[in-house]
């Protein structure tokens, strides 16, 4: 069934009626990403709607299909891993409904708002993505899926084999960046072997695709508020320690270079977080899985790529890369060369 996107203002709203909301123009949608968002209400309860922007953008119908096989997840009794009630699914209109939280702010705000890292957080994250990885992994005709939900824009293979197509997008800068990387022969080996686990299928399972502080949501203020998983439009079946990586990644950004006084984080409280939050990840996986050094060292070649990830977006972005910016990189290419030196540093492993 073809995508019939976008929607025009008429058939928006006519398909908004269809499914009983009516636009809510007292509250402002989060800033939209890839999709145009708008919020509604179904009575008494608010909706938010993403809407897709133009049939190459497939974000809506892959969270979409994501959600519909991991809410049977979510509603198993005591299931550790909360999304997003789903209120309804068009793949033919490009629109997806979700039932909105209340009282909700992002990880990153919580951190920056609080200045500090709960170990109770950590947990709960870890349980979550525990979850998910174990449960999609034993029930894999139900979540592999995975040509539908490969990327074929991941920047990882961009560092490896840049199509030239995203070669004449970079910037002198970019360019320079992408070189630096690529004459470093042990970052580019740990790069490889990434790809390599990426194409295996052995311990593969459904990721969260885009695991990061802005797409976690803590509900309320209570020390014992639920957290949620948000934003699934780049959730592919894959390496399991690629998720835990590029969550970590954020913690160590604000650990090696803060950009700002509220993100400074000691070693004590990154390790205090990270022990957490990989601890409860193996507890959930269960007894057939194990948290190996060679798995330990994957999770750092992931933080490697991750930081490089976001150093190019520096680069594209600001035109730049100051010394903030350069010396992540340095630290970046540093782990997915010699991952072993830094679990110790991370999370106080052996």
């Amino acid at each position: 069934m073809a995508l019939r996107a976008p929607l025009n203002d008429a058939e928006l709203d006519e398909r908004l009626a269809g499914l009983g909301l009516v636009r809510d123009d007292t509250v402002g949608a989060p800033p939209p990403s890839k999709n145009r968002t708008v919020v509604c209400r179904a009575g008494r309860k608010r909706i938010l709607v993403k809407v897709a922007d133009g049939p190459g953008n497939v974000g809506v119908l892959r969270e979409g299909s994501v959600l519909e096989r991991i809410t049977v997840l979510a509603q198993e009794p005591d299931s550790p891993l909360l999304i997003p009630g789903l209120y309804a699914f068009d793949p033919r209109s490009g629109l997806l409904a979700l039932h909105w939280l209340n009282g909700a702010e992002t990880l990153h705000h919580y951190h920056r708002r609080t200045q500090d890292y709960p170990r109770l957080v950590a947990r709960q994250v870890g349980k979550a993505l525990g979850f998910l990885h174990e449960m999609s992994r034993k029930l894999r005709a139900k979540f592999a899926m995975a040509d539908a939900f490969r990327d074929e824009s991941d920047l990882l293979e961009c560092f490896l084999r840049m199509r030239p197509d995203f070669y004449a997008r970079l910037s002198g800068v970019g360019i320079e960046f992408f070189a630096q990387v690529q004459a470093d022969r042990a970052a580019m080996t740990g790069l490889h072997a990434l790809s390599e686990q990426q194409a295996r299928d052995t311990d593969s399972c459904l990721l969260h695709g885009d695991m990061r502080q802005v797409n976690l949501l803590r509900v309320g203020r209570d020390r014992h508020a639920p957290v949620f998983c948000i934003d699934w439009e780049l959730s592919f079946w894959g390496d399991p320690a690629r998720d835990l990586g590029s969550l970590i990644s954020d913690y160590v950004s604000a650990y090696l270079a803060p950009e700002h006084r509220s993100e400074v984080m000691t070693r004590a409280q990154l390790a205090g977080f990270c022990r957490a939050l990989i601890a409860s990840y193996a507890e959930t996986r269960g007894p057939t899985f194990e948290l190996s050094p060679e798995f330990q060292h994957r999770i750092v070649r992931w933080i490697g790529a991750a930081l490089l990830i976001a150093v190019y977006g520096i680069s594209h972005y600001e035109q730049q890369l100051d010394a903030r910016a350069r010396s992540l990189a340095q630290r970046a290419m540093h782990m997915l060369g010699n991952p072993a030196e830094w679990p110790n540093v991370f999370w106080g492993a052996g």
